[in-house]
C-alpha cells in the first residue's frame, strides 16, 4: 500500500497559512477545553471488598466539588466476565452500540446523596465472581470511555 504524505511546503501561501491556523486553533482548543475528569476527583470506598453471595455491603462515594441539588452520581454493577462499555452504556442509555442484557450483564445500584459531596449505596451481588462498580460519570447524564480508575473498584465475591 502507497501513502502519500504531502508537506505544506508543497501548498500554496494561503492553503499553507490556513493549515498553520488550522493546526494553532486545534491547540489552542486543547489546551482551553478541560477534560472530563478536570470537574473534580471522585473516590470510591467498599464497605467490603469480598462479600459473600446476596450478603449487602455499603459503598462510599466522596467528590471533591459539590454535586448541585438538581444533579447525582450514578453507580453501576457490571457482572464478571461483561463488558463494562457495554453494560454502562445499556444501563445510561448513551451508547446505541451497547450490547448487554440487564440485570444479567449489570444494573444500576441506587445511590442516596448523605451531602453535597457525600454519596452511600447498599449493594447486594447475586453471583460469585469478579464484579466491577463503575460510576461512569461526575454526573448523571452520559459516561466517561474510559472512566478513571479509580471510579471502577473491583468486587470479588465469595459463595
Amino acid at each position: 500500500m502507497y501513502l502519500q504524505v504531502m508537506s505544506t511546503r508543497s501548498l500554496t501561501d494561503p492553503a499553507r497559512k490556513a493549515a498553520g491556523v488550522l493546526i494553532v486553533a486545534a491547540a489552542l482548543a486543547g489546551a482551553l477545553v478541560p477534560a472530563a475528569s478536570a470537574k473534580g476527583r471522585i473516590s470510591v470506598a467498599l464497605g467490603d471488598g469480598s462479600p459473600r453471595v446476596g450478603q449487602a455491603f455499603t459503598v462510599y462515594i466522596r467528590t471533591d466539588y459539590v454535586v448541585p441539588a438538581d444533579d447525582w452520581l450514578r453507580l453501576i454493577a457490571v457482572a464478571p466476565g461483561k463488558s463494562w462499555y457495554d453494560v454502562v452504556g445499556a444501563v445510561t442509555g448513551a451508547s446505541s452500540r451497547a450490547r448487554a442484557t440487564t440485570p444479567r450483564d449489570g444494573f444500576e445500584v441506587k445511590l442516596r446523596r448523605a451531602d453535597a459531596t457525600r454519596w452511600r449505596a447498599v449493594v447486594s451481588l447475586p453471583r460469585p465472581g469478579r464484579w466491577r462498580l463503575i460510576v461512569p460519570n461526575g454526573t448523571h447524564v452520559g459516561f466517561m470511555v474510559p472512566p478513571p480508575a479509580s471510579w471502577m473498584p473491583w468486587v470479588t465475591v465469595r459463595r
